[in-house]
């Protein structure tokens, strides 16, 4: 089929309004115009995934994280981006990223975790626009625990419902009841939460932030950037199977960055 409706499709689903002032993303590498037969799917565009493609006869890599994100000044082989972006362009694969728009748009990233875990979202982290039925759409969301837990056992919970492989907390010692939840790297929200939030859940905590959040009385599950994302190609998958079925698909395997011994 034609790039173009693909892609008018991707622009629709998340709209670009939605992004961050400070993010890039849509159409990164690539012609509008031409056909797409096979899509590539994946968090990030790393070599991995750009390897992959080629092998798997791709001409279409959608990825979360923006594969273009600071400014670039030259393109060479002299350097790890520079070769990404020649390779691609040399075997004829496109790139288009939706990062902080899917973020925002209902049924995007916040509500693929909500509903993973079980929750209810009662409001967004960060509103960034409205639905036409006047729902709030943005990063992140607040939610209530039927019962109040320890955050040894909701850390396990996590783990178990996100399919992690490890997962790390820091326990204030207070049972929890409301939450505040952000996929992805959450650490700019965790100055303005609000004080009745009893803990967080996301990636890319530092060890400061550890303490001095415990201090306040508040717990942190580091559930990792990778481990609250990974739902982004399978459900994107079945979403474009849905609505292109002469695409074919090929889905990045889950591939936790990090590891423990």
């Amino acid at each position: 089929m034609q790039k173009e409706g693909l892609i008018q499709f991707l622009e629709e689903l998340a709209p670009k309004n939605l992004a961050e002032d400070w993010d890039n993303v849509g159409l990164l590498l690539g012609k509008r115009e031409g056909e797409v037969r096979r899509v590539y799917l994946c968090l990030d565009v790393d070599s991995f995934a750009v390897k992959k493609a080629i092998e798997e006869g791709c001409d279409f890599i959608l990825s979360h994280h923006p594969f273009i994100f600071k400014g670039i000044k030259a393109v060479t082989g002299e350097d790890l981006q520079g070769k990404k972006i020649i390779t691609l362009i040399e075997n004829g694969i496109s790139v288009f990223s939706m990062h902080t728009n899917f973020d925002s748009v209902k049924r995007g990233m916040a509500d693929l975790v909500a509903e993973t875990l079980e929750w209810k979202k009662e409001g967004v982290m960060e509103a960034v626009s409205s639905t036409t039925d006047g729902e709030e759409q943005g990063i992140g969301f607040y939610t209530h625990l039927d019962r109040a837990l320890s955050c040894a056992d909701l850390a396990r919970y996590v783990k178990e419902k996100c399919a992690l492989p490890y997962i790390e907390y820091f326990d204030s010692g207070r049972k929890i009841r409301k939450l505040a939840v952000c996929p992805g790297s959450g650490r700019s929200f965790l100055s303005s939460l609000p004080s009745d939030v009893d803990a967080y859940i996301s990636g890319d905590f530092g060890h400061h932030d550890a303490i001095d959040s415990m201090e306040k009385g508040l717990s942190l599950i580091n559930a990792g950037h990778y481990g609250l994302e990974h739902f982004f190609a399978p459900y994107m998958s079945g979403l474009i199977r849905r609505h292109f079925p002469e695409i074919e698909i090929v889905e990045e395997e889950i591939r936790f960055p990090g590891k423990i011994r």
